[in-house]
């Protein structure tokens, strides 16, 4: 349901999905285990310094720590849980946040090469990560990390890459049929969002 939403929402009339994913439950990880990190320590300290050693409200204190990082991990599997990627035909995008909600997009036009990473612990539990290049061009969408089923990924995107050349009028000067420059482009460089 939520998907299709952002489909309608994000994607452009005539523009075909490829894949969509979320990021691989490894993203989740670190701040899991600082949390277990955080509440086994507040139980060795709670216990060292238990009420009959006078640490009743450091007891408490502890406790309001464990519970704010608890809330914390809650708050950022719920931000995995939202967060989607998806290839189409004419770009990548991704919707990441819940408040504040963030699109990051390009073109895969722009893409002028890509590098596909797997760590030690990437091979291990079946992520990796995609970095995206463009020609002397900073992107918001440069880098993916925790990409389930990486190879996959890096099919989906290798295998629109008739698109990866830069549209006619896209340079200096007309295409062959009279379009400007800018308005050939545009029809590559999809936004990220649909107005009206």
């Amino acid at each position: 349901m939520r998907l299709e939403r952002i489909r309608k929402r994000y994607m452009a009339d005539g523009e075909r999905e490829v894949l969509s994913t979320r990021r691989h439950l490894a993203a989740v990880l670190v701040p899991f285990l600082v949390t277990i990190g955080v509440g086994w320590a507040a139980s060795a300290i709670g216990a060292a310094s238990g009420p009959r050693n006078g640490g009743g409200s450091l007891g408490t204190v502890l406790g309001w720590i464990v519970l704010a990082f608890v809330i914390r991990f809650l708050f950022k599997l719920l931000e995995w849980w939202y967060d989607v990627i998806f290839v189409t035909d004419r770009r990548i995008f991704e919707v990441r946040g819940l408040v504040p909600q963030h699109v990051y997009s390009m073109p895969l036009w722009k893409v002028t090469d890509m590098t596909y990473r797997r760590s030690f612990w990437g091979f291990l539990l079946g992520y990796g990560a995609l970095i995206l290049e463009t020609a002397g061009q900073d992107q918001a969408l440069d880098r993916m990390n925790y990409l389930p089923d990486p190879d996959a990924f890096y099919k989906a995107v290798n295998s629109q890459g008739s698109t990866f050349e830069t549209p006619r009028g896209a340079g200096e000067g007309e295409s062959p049929e009279g379009e400007s420059s800018a308005s050939a482009a545009e029809r590559y460089d999809t936004p990220p969002f649909r107005l009206g």
